[in-house]
C-alpha cells in the first residue's frame, strides 16, 4: 500500500468507526438529533474509499483484483455501497450501517494485514469479462451480507408494541423482512450473472464452461442455497424468524466460497496466481 493510499484510507476506516459509535449512541440513548451525523459520516467514509480504490487502480494501471488485501477492499466497498443504495430507497433503512460499518471495519482490518504490494496483473486476468465476473460477484456479496444484518435486526426486534430501545430505531419487522428478501433476490440474480461471466472467462482461459474445481462448485453451492431461500419464501410461504435463521446460515455459503475455497492451493484462483 503507498503512503496516499493509506492517506485516503485511513479517513475511511475512522469514519466508519465514527458511525458505529454514533448509531450506537442513536439506538442505546435515543439520540435521533445524530441521526443525520451518522450517516454522513457513512457517505464520506464510502467516498474516500472509493478514492482509495480509484488511487490503488490509477497507480497500479490494473483492477485491484491481484492480492488479499484488494479483495478485502473491493468486498468491504461493495457491502458499503449496497448500504448506501438501501438507505436511499428506504431512508428508515439507514440504522443498517452500523452493522455494516462493523463488517466493514472487521474486513478492512483483516485485508490491511494480508499482502498488500502492487503486484503486475497476471495474464489470466487479462480480460474483459474479468469485470463483469468480478462485478456480479462482489455485488452479490454486498447484498447478502446486508440481508444478513436486515435478518439478525429482525431477529432483535420484538414482535409486539413494546420493545427495548435498542431495537426502536429499526424499521418494523415486516418492513424490514421484505427488504431482506428483496437483497437476497438481488444477490441471486448477480450471483447468475457471475457464474455464467465466470464460465465464459474460464473457457477462454482452459477451453471449458465448467471444471467441478472447488471455486466454481462452491460458487454453485451459494447459488443453490440463496435458490432455496427464495423457493421457501415465495413457494412455501416461509415468513419471519424461521426465513431470518434460515439468511443468515446461508451468509456461511458465501464466507466459504468468497474467504475460504479461494485461497487454498487447490482452488483455479490460486493457479491462476500462480501462472
Amino acid at each position: 500500500m503507498s503512503n496516499v493510499e493509506g492517506l485516503i484510507l485511513w479517513p475511511a476506516l475512522f469514519g466508519y468507526s465514527i458511525t458505529f459509535l454514533l448509531y450506537l449512541i442513536i439506538t442505546v440513548f435515543s439520540k435521533e438529533r445524530f441521526e443525520n451525523w451518522a450517516w454522513g459520516f457513512f457517505l464520506v467514509s464510502f467516498l474516500f474509499q472509493t478514492a482509495s480504490i480509484a488511487w490503488r487502480w490509477h497507480v497500479s494501471g490494473r483492477i485491484p483484483v491481484m492480492v488479499s488485501y484488494e479483495h478485502y477492499q473491493l468486498g468491504s466497498w461493495f457491502v458499503s455501497l449496497c448500504t448506501v443504495l438501501g438507505g436511499f430507497y428506504y431512508r428508515k433503512m439507514r440504522i443498517v450501517a452500523i452493522g455494516s460499518a462493523a463488517v466493514i471495519l472487521i474486513m478492512l482490518g483483516v485485508g490491511m494485514n494480508t499482502y498488500s504490494e502492487m503486484d503486475p496483473l497476471r495474464p489470466p486476468y487479462r480480460s474483459n469479462w474479468i469485470f463483469i465476473h468480478i462485478g456480479f460477484a462482489w455485488f452479490a456479496w454486498g447484498c447478502f451480507v446486508v440481508a444478513t444484518v436486515l435478518a439478525v435486526a429482525y431477529l432483535f426486534k420484538s414482535p409486539g408494541r413494546e420493545e427495548r430501545r435498542f431495537m426502536k430505531k429499526f424499521p418494523s419487522r415486516e418492513i424490514m423482512d421484505e427488504l431482506m428478501m428483496k437483497m437476497i433476490l438481488f444477490g441471486f440474480i448477480c450471483q447468475g450473472f457471475m457464474i455464467a461471466a465466470g464460465a465464459i472467462w474460464a473457457h477462454q482461459l482452459w477451453g471449458r464452461y465448467w471444471g467441478w474445481d472447488p471455486v466454481e462448485t462452491w460458487s454453485l453451492v451459494c447459488l443453490l442455497v440463496y435458490g432455496l431461500v427464495l423457493h421457501f419464501r415465495l413457494m412455501m410461504g416461509w415468513k419471519g424468524a424461521k426465513m431470518a435463521v434460515l439468511v443468515i446460515l446461508s451468509l456461511s455459503t458465501s464466507i466459504i466460497y468468497f474467504w475460504g475455497i479461494g485461497f487454498i492451493p487447490e482452488s483455479h484462483t490460486s493457479m491462476m496466481l500462480l501462472e
